[in-house]
């Protein structure tokens, strides 16, 4: 059997037991949190990103087609004998090829961090799988087992031990006193 409790105070135990609960709600609001931030940023990853570099890729190559008409043109007006040097068209043609290649880059940069995004949403599930299971069976469990220690020192405190009387001397020792 084990030794005594040592209990000092009951409170002291509910007051655990009130802070505990808290500590649980707190850590699931703040998973709860991570979780829509992490859907948020996945969406905008997987769905916002790639639709705005795909339309910023169009515009671009809208532009590069733009270029090439109006250097075309630059190219076909002859100023007497003399072909122009149409650099302002040229170079907006390089401006627009440069950008096109910038929407591109882009475009993989978000595939790539999709990926890395993925891999580590995997990892994260995978780490915080274990606070999850504590905070859905273990600080329960604790809660429960301390509610039932506060009982059982309620219980316990509530019987009495039995009255002691006056210790009872036996005849046999009356007598041996009263012989000396």
């Amino acid at each position: 059997m084990p030794g005594p409790a040592n209990v000092h105070s009951i409170a002291a135990i509910e007051s655990f037991r009130g802070t505990l609960a808290q500590f649980e709600s707190r850590v699931q609001n703040a998973l709860e949190s991570l979780s829509a931030e992490m859907r948020r940023l996945t969406d905008w990853l997987e769905h916002d990103r790639p639709r705005h570099w795909k339309e910023q890729t169009r515009n671009a190559s809208d532009e590069v087609h733009q270029a090439k008409i109006n250097l075309g043109r630059c190219l076909t007006f002859k100023v007497g004998d003399e072909r122009p040097s149409c650099r302002e068209e040229k170079a907006a043609l390089r401006k627009a090829k440069l950008h096109v290649e910038y929407c591109h880059d882009k475009a993989e940069r978000v595939k790539y961090w999709n990926r890395q995004l993925q891999h580590e949403l995997c990892e994260y599930e995978g780490r915080v799988g274990h606070l999850k299971r504590l905070l859905e069976n273990e600080l329960p469990a604790a809660r429960a087992k301390l509610k039932q220690i506060v009982r059982q020192i309620d219980a316990y405190r509530i019987e009495r031990p039995p009255e002691i009387s006056e210790p009872r001397t036996s005849p046999l020792v009356n007598k041996e006193e009263n012989e000396s």
